[in-house]
């Protein structure tokens, strides 16, 4: 009975997740921040489910969106677009993510008892915005080309530097910090490594595609490889996210790079494998964000509340990165959007898992204002959202980003 319970709410979701993405596109109220809530209440409200009961499944699953999502964005990032965004991208992640990690690093030093280094620890991991949560927004409110594609990097790359950076901190607490050389090593090894695996990957599948294609039931064989690239870069200590982006940019311009299409007989994926690509997307993000809503806990009221404080700081941090950053090379609307994504998601989570793994102090208690910065963060997002996209809520915003609009002047009175 309870497997048949399971099998009908798991299609019921999909369905869901349909009508959900409908009311995004008639009233801009993100659908990821009702899956958000169906999870919340089938988890810590009502106790039916729990992360817990999925066991290395759930963990798994959220990996596979994670590189799935990075690659499906990947293969739209036309080499044009890349460079003509990568500008706006390092100034808005550098700015945005040491605002946003002082901040959050100063508040919890000051308000808390957990110290300073574990203060400044549980910033870093929570500077870097969610790919998962950025990419299918971004995608649904309309923004620019060039936006978009900011949003997407500057989230690539946040959850990026919250790792190595976190874990460069683990790493300097327990093992002292004459070792600092070898982490930035380390760094840059694993960054241009996963670059290098990456477009070595792409490259290699653009000519391979001809052979699955002829393959019985092939579609999903380029998902398989992504999988197999991000775990081989893992392994070998680069960044599997970042290796799956590199992955979908090069296979995602092959077609259009004269010299590639000069040496190598190599081909990008057909419209197809696109669509097939983009349902599976479609399907994990569905289940994604009521995972994360089974994961958000409830028990500890006062760093739940502390996580709801950080939230807000998190919005103070991020409106005056966007104000100085990026509002003179987007459009009005574009960067009031930009100015409502604060949203954390996997990166976060998973170095919330690693500290007590590795037996941090107050691991446990870190680990709950992480999970509530989550939840707070995609919600406040999600609402945000909805309001700047109404008359009144894009003027409010319009004066944080850009100042006071200027008086109109009075006209003088004929005869004068």
């Amino acid at each position: 009975m309870r497997m048949a319970a399971a099998i009908v709410m798991i299609g019921g979701l999909v369905f869901l997740a349909h009508l959900f993405a409908i009311l995004f596109t008639k009233t801009r109220i993100p659908d990821v921040l009702w899956l958000l809530l169906i999870g919340v209440a089938l988890g810590p409200v009502s106790h039916l489910l729990s992360p817990a009961a999925l066991g290395v499944v759930g963990p798994a699953f959220v990996v596979i969106t994670l590189v799935l999502i990075l690659f499906e964005s990947g293969l739209s990032l036309q080499f044009k677009r890349l460079r003509r965004a990568l500008p706006g991208t390092l100034a808005l992640s550098s700015f945005s993510f040491v605002a946003e990690a002082l901040v959050m690093g100063a508040a919890t030093w000051a308000f808390t008892p957990l110290g300073a280094w574990r203060a400044f620890l549980l910033g870093v991991i929570l500077a870097g915005n969610s790919p998962t949560v950025i990419v299918p927004l971004a995608k649904g409110l309309e923004l620019g080309t060039k936006t978009r594609d900011i949003l997407f990097l500057e989230s690539a790359f946040g959850d990026v530097l919250s790792i190595v950076l976190a874990l460069a901190l683990l790493d300097f607490h327990f093992n002292g910090w004459a070792h600092w050389a070898g982490t930035a090593l380390q760094f840059v090894l694993g960054f241009g490594g996963a670059v290098v695996i990456g477009v070595l990957g792409g490259l290699a599948w653009s000519m391979l595609l001809r052979i699955t294609r002829v393959l019985e039931n092939a579609m999903f064989t380029t998902a398989a490889f992504v999988f197999m690239l991000y775990g081989g870069a893992e392994l070998l200590h680069a960044n599997g996210a970042i290796a799956a982006l590199a992955f979908g940019v090069v296979l995602g311009n092959v077609e259009r790079t004269p010299m590639v299409q000069e040496a190598l007989p190599a081909e990008g994926l057909n419209n197809a494998e696109k669509l097939f690509l983009g349902e599976l997307v479609f399907l994990l993000k569905t289940f994604f964000f009521v995972y994360i809503g089974l994961s958000v806990e409830f028990t500890q009221l006062r760093w739940l509340l502390f996580g709801g404080v950080l939230t807000l700081l998190l919005l103070a941090a991020r409106i005056p990165s966007v104000r100085f950053t990026l509002r003179h090379h987007v459009g009005e609307r574009d960067s009031a959007m930009a100015a409502c994504m604060v949203p954390k998601g996997l990166a976060a989570a998973v170095l919330a898992a690693l500290m007590i793994e590795r037996h941090v102090v107050d691991a446990e208690a870190m680990q709950s204002v992480i999970y509530a910065v989550i939840f707070f963060g995609v919600v406040l997002t999600s609402v945000l959202v909805f309001l700047v996209n109404l008359p009144t809520g894009g003027r409010v915003m319009g004066w944080f980003l850009n100042g006071p609009p200027d008086p109109v002047p009075t006209p003088e009175p004929a005869g004068k």
